[in-house]
């Protein structure tokens, strides 16, 4: 009687550790305990649908940006997991989901593990019972007690035990998370992004090599292509830049940084109107800002602006002017253009309104180069007031390394000795 109790005590005791070994790592994962988790949580459960192999907790895409916003509002509204995941799916397709459902043939992910433990189970299970009779046998011929089982078989019980413990919580913790052409440890998911910020500090040449590496495994990533085509450019191979970037805006229109990029491209090739209209779009967009300093360290928007005029086209260099104050209020350097526009017309009356704009950027930025040159031309040159000019170009010589191109336009305007 006690070999028989013996029996199914150890059979209940392996049972029970193997059961709570999957049940406890099936809830080991504390829920996200905040709103702002949750949203992080859900983002990495969902592929970006622009960049293969990245989630949209990785990507920086705007379309990424834009899907992780809508999941803010969503939790913040209220709606549970389950309903975003519903709701993403039905717009982006099943695809997106990096967790399957358990229906269909996606079903078998979650399935298989599972089918695979019990089988490894029952397989346990039978050589336990094994030892159990062979123990059993012995009592009869040797006359042992049936609890003295030779110590070797405990350890293979106790590391089979272990086993399944590891088992159940690996099994729970990776059923369903891979991507389709994934790697075992998931890890292919973060490649593009690690090649990508290696390609960033990486020579040029060696750059346009990684960016390759990233369009073999991602063919459609608008970051990959407008940065090689960038990096090509500014190698000297423009006609295959400019194609690399024109791919990204197909691939991607809100990807802000492809915008910038063709922009410059256009405007260093003379086709002012296409670097304008990019540049309105831009405004729309939500530039990184590594691309708002690389514009506004070479006041390239002024640049546009001030060619546009040139060409006899001052309303559409004052409206691309007005779109960057818009997005850039406190940005002293286009108020002092937008003055400037107005004081090169030709026109009395604009040039007088141009007060109005240097009047503002020096409010924001005292000694903003542009609008103390800028008025003092205005004060001699259209008010008439050679003292209140010299006052501000004594404003000028005081300022430490002032531009050259304002150096030179002063001393051509006889405002500054040479």
């Amino acid at each position: 009687m006690k070999s028989v109790r013996t029996h199914y005590l150890i059979w209940a005791l392996f049972l029970g550790v193997s059961v709570l070994s999957l049940v406890f790592s099936a809830v080991s994962d504390s829920p996200p305990s905040t709103n702002s988790e949750r949203v992080s949580s859900l983002a990495a459960d969902f592929a970006c649908p622009v960049c293969e192999g990245q989630s949209l907790a990785e990507s920086d895409v705007p379309v990424a940006k834009t899907i992780r916003t809508t999941i803010s509002t969503m939790v913040d509204d209220g709606v549970s997991d389950e309903e975003i995941r519903r709701f993403l799916v039905s717009k982006f397709g099943e695809d997106i989901d990096y967790n399957p459902t358990s229906e269909g043939i996606a079903g078998l992910v979650w399935v298989i593990p599972v089918a695979a433990g019990l089988i490894a189970l029952a397989g346990t299970a039978f050589i336990i019972f094994s030892w159990l009779e062979r123990g059993e046998t012995n009592k009869k011929t040797t006359g042992k007690k049936m609890g003295n089982l030779n110590s070797s078989r405990w350890i293979w019980i106790a590391m089979v035990c272990i086993l399944a413990v590891g088992s159940g919580f690996l099994v729970a913790r990776t059923a369903g998370s891979r991507n389709s052409g994934d790697a075992l440890s998931g890890e292919i998911r973060m490649s593009p992004r690690t090649l990508m910020i290696q390609a960033s500090v990486a020579p040029r040449e060696e750059a346009v090599e990684i960016y390759n590496q990233v369009l073999e495994l991602q063919p459609s990533n608008a970051e990959a292509l407008a940065y090689r085509g960038w990096t090509l450019w500014l190698s000297g191979e423009s006609q295959n830049s400019f194609s690399d970037i024109e791919s990204s805006i197909e691939f991607d229109p809100s990807y802000p940084d492809a915008r910038a990029f063709r922009a410059i491209i256009n405007f260093r090739e003379g086709k002012i109107g296409e670097a304008s209209a990019d540049l309105l779009i831009l405004d729309s967009l939500d530039p990184p800002p590594i691309i708002k300093d690389l514009l506004a360290s070479s006041r390239f928007r002024e640049s546009v602006s001030s060619e546009l005029a040139r060409s006899g086209e001052l309303l559409a260099a004052l409206e691309l002017i007005d779109s960057g104050v818009e997005k850039d209020p406190d940005n002293s350097s286009l108020y002092a253009h937008r003055g400037w526009l107005l004081i090169s017309s030709g026109d009395q009356q604009l040039a007088e309104l141009s007060l109005v704009s240097l009047e503002i950027s020096l409010e924001i930025n005292p000694e903003d180069p542009y609008a103390i040159a800028y008025k003092a031309l205005l004060q001699d040159k259209v008010l008439g007031k050679s003292d209140a000019a010299q006052e501000y170009v004594e404003k000028f010589k005081a300022l430490p390394n002032p531009p050259i191109e304002l150096v030179e336009l002063l001393r051509t305007e006889e405002l500054i000795n040479k």
